[in-house]
This record gives C-alpha cells, structure tokens and sequence, in this order.
C-alpha cells in the first residue's frame, strides 16, 4: 500500500457574486438623436462654437429663421432649459431621454415618450447639471416628495437650488414647482421645431443614419473583444467607467460632425458618433488607382495646418489639458477646442474623460501617427511596383 505523501488538494474557486456584467452594447438608427442633436447645434452652441459642425452657419441660421416665424417663443423656450447663452439658463442634456423611452425609433414618438415619462424623470433630466454634488438625485426626490406634501420652499428644496448657480436658481425652481406646465411647454417647443426644420431633412438622413448603424452592427459581429470595439466607435475618446455602468448606446449622426457628443445617465453611456460621409462619396464614383484615396487625403489634410502641427508637437512631450495648450500656443481656448475636434475625428488624439473620479479631462498623442503618415504615403507610391517591368 502506498504511504506517501498526500497530493496538495486544489482550493475550490472563488465566485465574486457582484462581479458585473458586461455592459451591453445597442447601435440604433433613430432620428431622435439628430433630432435633438440639430437644436444642441442650433441653440446650445455658441456663436464661436458653430463653425466646429460640418452642417455650418448658413444652415443654422435659417433654421432658426423658420422656427422663428412658425413660434417666435419656441427657441426661448427650449434655451432655457437646454442651454443657450443666458446666465439664467440650465444645461440638461435630454439625449440620454432618448434611451429612456420605450420606443424613440423618431422624433414624434420620442415626443409621445416625453409626454408619458414619469414627471420626477422628466424633472431630473432637466436639472441634471455638470458640477452638482454627488447626492444631487436623492435630494431631488426630497424636494418632490416635499413639494407634494407640505409645498414649496422646503428645506430639500433649498438645499438642491443651492448647487446651482445664482442666475440659474429660478429656473431650477420653476422646474420643482411647476414640472407638468414646463415639460408641456418643453414639448410644444420641440414640435415646433420639428415641424418647422427637422421634418424637411428626415429624407436626407434617414438612409445615412440606417448605413452608418449597419456598417456599426458589422464591425461588432466581426469584434471578438467587446472593448476593441468601444475604443474604436468612441472616435478618440478614453472614458473611465463609473461603477453601474450597464449599457452603451451608439447612435450615428450627421449634425454632430465630426465632433463626438457622449452622456452618461442612469447607468447608460450613450454616444453620438458622426456618419462617416466619405464612404458614400467614394462609392457614389468611380475609383481612379491614380489618385489617393479619401481617407489618406483627409489625413494629410489634418497636417497641412501650423496650428495643428504646434498643437500635435506640445502632446509629444506629456498630456495636457486645454487652457494648457490654449496657454502655451498663446491662443483661445475656443481656437484650440476647434482644432481639437478635428484632431480627434481625425484619429490623432486622444481626450482621456476623468470627470467621474479625477473631475478632469486631458488630451494626449495618439502614439501611430507617424507610423500612419509613413503607410499612407509607402502604401500608395508602391502601389503600381509589382506591375513595373
């Protein structure tokens, strides 16, 4: 009988019951999101801001026209709550609604959902800001719950209104007070504008956006690795996920181009990526093998600019932030924000998103630039070297 020693036994494993799920990934074609994202470029961009779209300021400006003479109050009304460039308004961000909804397949049934959500989530959309305390939601449903039983000015209320900037307070307070008149009115201004602008360019976006979700849906079949995928649809951004995160949304648009538009929001993370016009373009007309092609050209083109370039040269010593750059290349803030817009669209930076732990956002060198720059060009002069004699 064998005596020896007794075989180290193997420890059963250990199961962490909370290990989180990967989050899921959905790729829609929804008009709802140009839909809203036409009035961010319309209403919420500043006057230096428009000329960082593709859709450009003559668009915007008779836009604004035709919603003017259908309702002179519809665009007051909704950059007061969406943002515009009053002191007094808010910034809600009803994008992420879009997701919230049981069907927002287009804008009117987006409406419908607005209309039937919830009040208090409706509420909460409207007064979620960029810099509020991190108890912000559950002080909001005291000051609901406070108003429906004992009226305003309670001390929730005061406590939530005092996150808010002072020139912000009274609309934050109509907002508590008065939720069903303001989503009313939010909703009626929001028909305005589709009936009177975006109703006329569904035509033209509809088979972009139904392409560019397709060639999306392709990519992630082919994608063993989920987050090989969301780094490359994320167009250039590093977004740091936030504990509960349960769901991506990636919703192509035209009028976000080429700027990237993300919101996370009770566990979604949704972003709106520019339809890449290009592919369209190229097939609308024949191939010449002489020529270079698009994507190449569009690249040289993101270096053919000094500005650019000195931006671009500052990243290769160590990350830095805007007014860092803005400083050091003794230019605006909003100069350098253009610039790096098309810098990202263009593959060659990175915007590391920290705000949910570090509250900071940085930009750094994407690292294969100049390897790029060398395949282009070594791609396309060899292209014709087997066939030389």
């Amino acid at each position: 009988m064998d005596t020896g020693p007794e075989p180290p036994r193997t420890p059963p494993p250990a199961v962490d019951l909370r290990r989180p799920r990967a989050p899921e990934i959905t790729i829609v074609d929804s008009l709802a999101y140009d839909f809203v994202l036409s009035l961010h470029v319309t209403v919420v961009a500043s006057h230096a801001e428009i000329h960082e779209f593709d859709i450009g300021r003559e668009w915007v400006q008779q836009a604004r026209a035709r919603c003017d003479a259908a309702d002179p109050s519809a665009l007051d009304i909704l950059g007061l709550y969406l943002g515009d460039d009053r002191p007094s308004s808010l910034r809600a961000t009803v994008v992420s609604l879009i997701g919230q909804c049981p069907d927002a397949s287009t804008p009117l049934r987006f409406l419908d959902g607005l209309r039937e959500m919830p009040a208090s989530d409706f509420a909460e959309a409207l007064l979620d800001q960029e810099g509020l305390s991190a108890d912000w939601p559950g002080v909001l449903r005291a000051a609901l719950d406070e108003h429906a039983s004992t009226g305003p000015n309670g001390p929730a209320e005061q406590r939530l209104l005092a996150d808010y900037p002072a020139a912000a307070r009274p609309v934050a307070q109509r907002v508590l007070n008065d939720v069903e008149v303001v989503r009313a009115e939010v909703v009626a201004a929001l028909r305005v504008w589709y009936d009177a602008v975006f109703a006329s360019e569904e035509p033209r976006l509809t088979p972009l956006l139904k392409r560019e979700a397709e060639i999306m849906r392709q990519r992630l079949r082919e994608t063993s690795q989920q987050h090989a995928f969301i780094e490359r649809e994320m167009r250039g951004v590093q977004w740091q996920r936030q504990p509960g995160l349960r769901r991506y949304i990636f919703a192509p648009s035209v009028f976000c181009r080429p700027a990237v538009f993300y919101h996370y929001w009770r566990g979604v993370l949704t972003f709106c990526v520019p339809v890449d016009l290009s592919v369209q373009q190229t097939q609308s007309r024949p191939t010449n093998p002489e020529l270079p092609g698009e994507e190449m050209v569009n690249f040289y083109a993101m270096l053919g600019d000094e500005t650019r370039l000195a931006i671009l040269r500052q990243l290769s010593h160590r990350q830095m932030y805007l007014t860092e750059l803005a400083e050091a290349l003794k230019l605006t803030k909003a100069t350098i924000q253009h610039h790096m817009v098309r810098l990202r669209a263009a593959g060659m930076v990175t915007l590391h998103d920290r705000r949910a732990h570090e509250h900071k956002t940085y930009y750094t060198l994407r690292p294969d630039i100049s390897r790029r720059a060398r395949l282009y060009l070594d791609t396309f002069l060899r292209s014709d070297a087997d066939n030389l004699p």
